[in-house]
């Protein structure tokens, strides 16, 4: 099943990790072969979820797999391959370009909403009606996807200092492909931070993995042990398995739309590139995808691309509903108010839209001497040192990221018992009616009743978790230099992230809603005091921080005034096609599957009902190995009763989903769980996975 391919060399830079160049076969989308031709397996997006299914489904010889990509592959930059480097990419640094809506609620201007464009991607579920997505099902799936390497430091100031990095071996793989470690340079003034959270309260974390999320922790990286290199998904997930024949990855590739076949379906061509109507819609009936159009750019040839099993799309928070509106599935009074026909009327594709609100509040530091990672910016000797150390021995300042000793209080943690009670009591009252946006509907002010009962049915669940000390409310990222940057972790606001028209070159228009509700803004507020009363205690007051950005005292308007003008992304954008029951506003059911399709999933983090309360990566690692696994069970499933209708076992028809339970088959569950056990998958039953587990119905 070749493809006739370009041949791309990729460098990769001694510099970092010492390895030959390698020979990676891809398809460009400026080539026309792609055009017509058929795979078992297309999957939109080559971000962290689409290459860990791609790598995953691969493995079976006999299945045919592309993974289409709208951006190109990096070439192994240094400011990719080197932990200092984390964060500290420029604009533009193989992204999107995108920005926000104006942001009303906060000071009236737009941000940039950052979103990964090229291979590799920007690198919780059973309580709302999902059974299968809690603690225990997605817990081997994080250890199926990792190598965990604990690191010791030779801390003075804690007591326990030997113990501040201890971890719990159960809840960490050992021989997964991402690597996961910490850096082999901790800045001195760490300690300090860990005494200072200690004396306002906030414990250390052993390990965030087991279940103990609220504290502080020297933050593990996807970073090898060894190299001390990064370890992303085009990294671990890609390179490794390049050479495999059935496997195609097509880069410049942009989607246009998901092709359907069904009998009330009748795709036209009368306007170029894909971007017209269908000549007939249904939302009655089940509807098979059968492929994608991609095409270069606006003015290249469209190309159809076929799809004999299913059609994945893994294009992230933003895009994903953005491809599924331009293929005729989300609310259809909006889509047909932008000239697209609706094939599936489903309301909360577009809407749920979740972020981690973030500020960055800059203390600086101002001790005579003091280094931090500033100082690798202004000394160019004390940098050069630094370079030289991470060159000859894989150690010093360069192997670590600014942010390594952070915090995730709990809203325990930064106000007293009678207030959080306030706190509850004001979020219960409002119901989604600051904290939703009205859906992008003509002459139209409602927002969808299917909507509005998911957000509250969320809502229950975030109360109880605000309401724990065990569960953090915000992050705070410690710069070692007097940056601590806050996230919000609980946000109770939602947006939106529709298509503005019927072109897809359009970038979708995006309204995070940031602080709509107002105990998000509150939260923010006594985060940015607690701030202050962490910079006042003994041990970080020595350090001398400055309080120009943020005045010593500062009254509510005051820094309700530096929200307004601070919050923008953490990059976490999620919860667009979540995960929920239909009649909660939900895009897919618990096997991934988008509601009115047989064979259409979704897998990234737009599937997150609710935002887990961390940092996204891991979570969607481990959502992607357990989606790659459904999906061979249900190609097992499919197999089998294909089998038994061959036989005469069951009646003729649509062999497709439905069957096996009605007829006394395995359940997708334990053919799934039977795909596991032959793989040698481990069976243990990770922390904040409540958000994809939950008990609504």
């Amino acid at each position: 099943m070749l493809l006739h391919v370009l041949r791309c060399w990729l460098a990769v830079v001694a510099i970092c990790s010492g390895l030959v160049t390698a020979t990676v076969y891809v398809v460009d989308g400026t080539d026309q072969s792609l055009s017509n031709k058929t795979f078992d397996y297309v999957i939109v997006g080559c971000g962290p979820a689409g290459l860990v299914v791609a790598n995953r489904l691969s493995e079976d010889v006999n299945s045919s797999v592309i993974c289409l990509e709208a951006g190109p592959f990096d070439q192994n930059e240094t400011m990719i391959t080197i932990p200092y480097y984390i964060g500290l990419q420029p604009p533009l640094f193989y992204e999107w370009g995108m920005t926000t809506i104006p942001q009303y609620q906060l000071d009236g201007k737009p941000r940039p909403a950052p979103c990964g464009r090229g291979v590799g991607g920007g690198s919780l579920i059973n309580e709302l009606g999902n059974d299968g997505w809690g603690w225990n099902d997605l817990l081997p799936y994080f250890r199926k996807s990792e190598t965990f390497t604990p690191q010791r430091y030779a801390g003075q100031s804690l007591s326990d200092a030997d113990q501040i990095d201890s971890f719990s071996p159960k809840f960490h793989g050992s021989q997964g492909p991402v690597q996961i470690s910490y850096p082999k340079y901790l800045w001195p003034q760490s300690w300090a931070w860990f005494e200072a959270l200690e004396e306002l309260g906030v414990p250390k974390c052993n390990d965030p993995n087991d279940g103990s999320m609220s504290g502080g922790y020297f933050i593990p990286l996807n970073v090898h042990p060894t190299l001390q290199t990064r370890s992303d998904a085009r990294r671990v997930y890609w390179d490794p398995v390049h050479d495999r024949s059935n496997l195609d990855i097509a880069v410049h590739a942009q989607i246009t739309r998901v092709l359907f076949e069904t009998p009330y379906f009748e795709p036209t061509r009368t306007v170029r590139h894909g971007w017209r109507t269908p000549r007939q819609s249904s939302t009655n009936g089940t509807l098979r995808a059968t492929g994608v159009e991609i095409v270069y750019n606006s003015t290249s040839p469209l190309q159809t691309i076929y799809a004999r099993r299913e059609v994945i799309v893994a294009a992230g928070g933003l895009h994903t509903p953005h491809i599924l509106e331009h293929s005729g599935v989300g609310l259809a009074s909006h889509l047909s108010s932008i000239g697209i026909s609706p094939v599936i009327d489903l309301p909360g594709v577009g809407n749920n839209l979740q972020d981690h609100a973030m500020i960055h509040l800059n203390y600086h530091y101002q001790k005579p001497g003091l280094e931090s990672s500033l100082t690798l910016l202004a000394n160019a000797t004390f940098n050069d040192e630094a370079q030289t150390e991470y060159l000859s021995h894989r150690t010093g300042p360069w192997t670590a990221k600014p942010s390594t000793a952070v915090a995730f209080p709990s809203l325990q943690h930064i106000t007293n018992a009678s207030y959080v009670a306030d706190v509850m009591s004001l979020a219960a009252l409002d119901g989604g009616s600051s904290s939703l946006p009205f859906p992008p509907e003509p002459n139209n002010a409602t927002i969808d009743p299917t909507v509005l009962a998911g957000y509250q049915a969320q809502l229950t669940h975030l109360l109880r978790a605000l309401n724990s000390s065990l569960v953090p409310s915000h992050e705070i990222l410690n710069d070692n230099a007097g940056g601590l940057d806050l996230g919000l972790m609980r946000p109770l606001s939602r947006g939106t992230s529709h298509a503005p028209s019927a072109s897809p070159f359009e970038h979708p228009v995006i309204n995070p809603n940031w602080l709509a509700h107002p105990v998000d803004r509150i939260i923010m507020l006594r985060a940015m005091e607690f701030n202050e009363r962490l910079l006042s205690t003994p041990q970080l007051s020595t350090l001398e921080p400055s309080f120009l950005q943020v005045p010593r005292g500062a009254s509510e308007a005051e820094l309700s005034a530096l929200l307004n003008s601070g919050i923008g992304t953490e990059y976490h954008f999620s919860g667009t096609t979540a995960m929920l029951p239909r009649h909660l506003g939900g895009v897919v059911d618990p096997n991934l599957v988008v509601y009115g399709t047989q064979n259409l999933r979704v897998v990234d983090s737009s599937i997150f009902p609710i935002i887990p309360g961390a940092h996204l990566q891991s979570v969607v690692y481990a959502v992607a190995e357990k989606a790659a696994d459904l999906i061979k069970g249900d190609a097992v499933l499919r197999a089998g009763l294909l089998e038994a209708a061959l036989d005469n076992e069951m009646p003729e028809g649509d062999f497709g989903r439905g069957w096996g339970r009605s007829l006394g088959y395995p359940s997708m569950v334990r053919v799934m769980s039977m795909v596991g056990e032959h793989r040698g998958s481990p069976g243990a039953g990770l922390a904040d996975c409540s958000v994809l587990d939950t008990e609504l119905r």
